[in-house]
């Protein structure tokens, strides 16, 4: 129906304004979205969205808004507590619960089968690896201006290296979290 294809159009719209940096992962998200069966679910007011099937909660909220998904702490489907990974089916109806305190996980991508949510979450967790990561590089600045050790471009990638590690955001990134003590 024309509904189908608006609804469908709106979220190669939604891929193509979130581009990933995978081209492979891209073409993935766009032949699922072009190929998925779909199912209707309903929010507690009554209004119909439409998802693919295997959607879960965390799909349907972030279905509805991207704040939603990433504050969501729980769902309700048909009045019934389900897990975030919960499989929805055609006619239920979806209650989302949230907390301002919530932050996405990497395991959500486990169960996430819209592209929305996968990318939305991704950037969330992008977002959260460069707060840690501008904290561990000010505790490095620290540490080696304590030593009197010039920060230069050579020492940092010495530093990476030794560590094993890719780039140094991920240095930053351990040293943040505590996984590299100083």
């Amino acid at each position: 129906s024309e509904n189908v294809f608006d609804h469908w159009i709106n979220s190669m719209r939604e891929i193509l304004d979130n581009p990933s940096d995978d081209a492979l992962e891209f073409i993935a998200d766009f032949k699922a979205n072009l190929f998925s069966e779909e199912i209707y679910v309903y929010t507690p007011k009554g209004d119909m969205k439409i998802l693919p099937k295997g959607a879960t909660p965390l799909d349907f909220a972030f279905d509805i808004h991207g704040d939603v998904g990433k504050k969501c702490i729980g769902a309700k489907v048909n009045h019934k507590l389900v897990p975030l990974s919960y499989i929805l089916s055609s006619g239920d109806q979806v209650e989302i619960i949230t907390s301002n305190k919530q932050m996405p996980k990497e395991a959500w991508l486990e169960f996430v089968v819209t592209s929305k949510a996968r990318s939305n979450i991704k950037q969330a967790l992008k977002e959260e690896i460069k707060k840690f990561a501008s904290d561990g590089k000010e505790m490095l600045t620290r540490k080696l201006n304590s030593l009197k050790v010039n920060i230069t471009d050579k020492n940092l990638s010495e530093l990476v290296k030794l560590y094993e590690l890719k780039d140094p955001l991920e240095l930053n990134f351990q040293i943040a979290k505590g996984k590299i003590d100083l």
